[in-house]
């Protein structure tokens, strides 16, 4: 899909994005924030954070001292996001994650949950997320839902039959090439969740 296109596709979506039913239920967002391994303090950047929803959960794996940058493309599901957290350490930015302009090594983990699909150049976000990332930083690409249905939904949609999380092999040849090590997918049938170190 045309990057435009992608954009205006979720600003349209933005205000009844919420209320559209998905498998991001309360026990599936708290459950996956817990395999993330988190801690007290880190500073997170969330790709893709849509209305934000998994962001509550975050904050509270990093408490109280801990820091969230909240990315997203689209204007106004980045509004949404922030009107629904409001506390402190949450910072929304409009911006693309191939192109982003943090320093660079400043963040502990990078999230992107619900979002992978949608990157218009992954090899060149993911380079962008490895830059971003401190020494032993982490990313994390996860999902609620499995492969293959993140994937058939995806390919009912006009213009998204090539938004899809790609085979296991795929990505992790991706999160490699990009300069990750301890490189794992976990592939289940109610989730999926990749992740990476970068480690010099």
């Amino acid at each position: 899909m045309d990057k435009q296109v992608s954009r205006q596709f979720f600003n349209d979506k933005a205000t009844d994005w919420d209320e559209t039913p998905r498998s991001n239920a309360a026990y599936q967002l708290e459950a996956m924030a817990a395999r993330l391994g988190l801690r007290d303090g880190e500073r997170v950047l969330d790709v893709g954070t849509g209305t934000g929803v998994f962001v509550p959960y975050i904050k509270q794996m990093i408490g109280f001292s801990g820091h969230i940058a909240c990315v997203d493309f689209a204007l106004e599901m980045l509004l949404i996001a922030k009107n629904k957290n409001t506390e402190i350490g949450i910072m929304p930015v409009c911006a693309e994650i191939e192109t982003v302009g943090f320093k660079p090594g400043i963040f502990d983990a990078v999230v992107c949950y619900s979002t992978f699909p949608h990157f218009h150049d992954k090899s060149r976000a993911l380079r962008n997320i490895h830059f971003l990332l401190k020494d032993a930083g982490k990313i994390f690409i996860c999902h609620t839902a499995s492969r293959e249905q993140i994937n058939r939904i995806h390919l009912s949609i006009p213009d998204f039959q090539d938004h899809l999380i790609p085979e296991c092999t795929e990505m992790i040849s991706l999160l490699k090439y990009a300069g990750f090590t301890q490189v794992s997918v976990d592939e289940r049938d109610d989730s999926y969740l990749a992740q990476g170190s970068k480690l010099n």
